[in-house]
């Protein structure tokens, strides 16, 4: 007993756990859970125990402990939904006291049950009701997101022949799977939840400010460092096949890190001492070798987020100018639609920076095409007292946001 919890532990193969309170109010529920528990811990368990090990032993083995936790949480979620949605009428006809009687057991402040006539007359039995028709129950959270992905995957990724419908639909099992977890942890609101998962169709490349003046607030390369590892998380939780590029705006270049071990000895060996500016290394490290994989017909989905803490380093006509080409290169090649993903991140508090950067949501070239969000990423970190796995669904939702400026639905 710790804490004020009877804690029963089953010796099942997936880890099953059942807990309950300890009965000090003694509601009828907390001797229904204590009952339940030791029901599932005795006799009834044995004469399910082989094939529950057969099924752990065989198919659930290739899970990962992350997929195997997911599932068990939807499974234990419906049961809880379905015990909890029959228990009075299903206690009533046990019981056989119905649900409006007027001598239904009273469970007391001690936990004894009392059955003793109330004062009162009862009134007349009322005449039977036609029992309503249930409505039906919406569908599984998981159902609902695999729907979602094959409407996404079906209306904006018909240009991409590496996109099989196999592919399809192993990425939409893992991806409706995984972003339940992701979701818990990171406070995504329901109804984004398909969105968020749609990002596992993309790869992800990251490039970041180098510059000195990084340095000339305490919050920025913390900030830069922060994101990038949130990103991470994000995208190899949803889909650990995703590309995951870092790329410096003059520094070095990291093609596809494959570990958090990797990822860790990156972040921490960043410097920030050049005086580069988004709009040529934009150019020469990301269009231009996208454009080139669009024409020659090998460019997977890709989500690009930039972060600096300075202005564009062109004019916002010139900057819309160079990015409108590269769309236009898309288009060419059919890779139609929200091939590549554009999400611009300010960090710092520069107000000069802020301003110029802002110009980009009202650019008839660029407002549909690059999502700027105007709070500073620290700001956004600061206010969710830097634990990255709100953080994640703060990045999460910024990237939804840039989907949807070009995504079919």
């Amino acid at each position: 007993m710790d804490n004020g919890l009877l804690t029963f532990n089953l010796r099942v193969p997936v880890g099953l756990q059942v807990v309950s309170h300890l009965v000090n109010e003694n509601t009828i529920i907390e001797q229904f859970l204590l009952i339940l528990s030791s029901t599932l811990g005795g006799c009834k368990y044995e004469r399910y125990r082989k094939d529950i090990e057969a099924f752990t032993d065989g198919p659930l083995a290739q899970l990962t402990r992350l997929e195997l936790q997911s599932a068990l949480t939807l499974f234990a979620s419906k049961i809880a939904d379905h015990i909890l949605s029959d228990f009075v009428p299903e206690l009533a006809t046990l019981t056989g006291k119905g649900i409006e009687g007027l001598n239904m057991p009273v469970i007391d402040n001690i936990g004894k049950v009392s059955t003793a006539p109330s004062d009162s007359a009862p009134d007349a039995p009322a005449e039977p009701e036609e029992a309503p028709v249930p409505e039906p129950a919406p569908p599984a959270p998981e159902v609902e997101t695999k729907k979602q992905l094959n409407e996404f995957a079906s209306k904006n990724l018909a240009g991409f022949p590496q996109f099989s419908e196999d592919k399809i639909q192993s990425i939409t099992d893992l991806a409706a799977a995984n972003i339940q977890s992701i979701a818990a942890q990171s406070n995504i609101p329901p109804e984004e939840i398909p969105k968020a998962a749609q990002l596992a169709f993309y790869d992800f490349t990251i490039l970041y400010d180098d510059s000195g003046s990084m340095n000339s607030e305490e919050s920025r390369i913390p900030a830069t460092q922060e994101t990038v590892k949130g990103l991470y998380k994000a995208a190899k939780t949803l889909n650990p096949d995703n590309k995951f590029s870092i790329r410096s705006f003059e520094g070095d270049e990291y093609e596809n890190v494959t570990s958090e071990t990797e990822l860790t000895d990156i972040v921490s060996s960043m410097t920030f001492d050049t005086g580069a500016n988004v709009a040529r290394p934009l150019k020469k490290k990301i269009l231009d070798p996208l454009a080139t994989a669009a024409m020659e017909n090998r460019l997977n989905p890709t989500i690009v987020v930039i972060i600096t803490d300075g202005d564009l380093g062109s004019s916002v006509p010139e900057f819309t100018a160079q990015v409108t080409k590269f769309k236009s290169q898309l288009d060419s090649a059919k890779n139609t639609g929200p091939a590549v993903l554009f999400c611009l991140c300010r960090v710092g508090h520069d107000d000069s920076a802020a301003r110029s950067l802002k110009e980009l949501n009202s650019d008839s070239g660029t407002k549909d095409l690059i999502y700027y969000g105007e709070s500073s990423i620290d700001d956004e970190l600061s206010s969710v007292g830097g634990d990255i796995d709100a953080y994640v669904g703060v990045i999460i939702s910024d990237l939804i946001k840039a989907m949807d400026l070009q995504t079919i639905y």
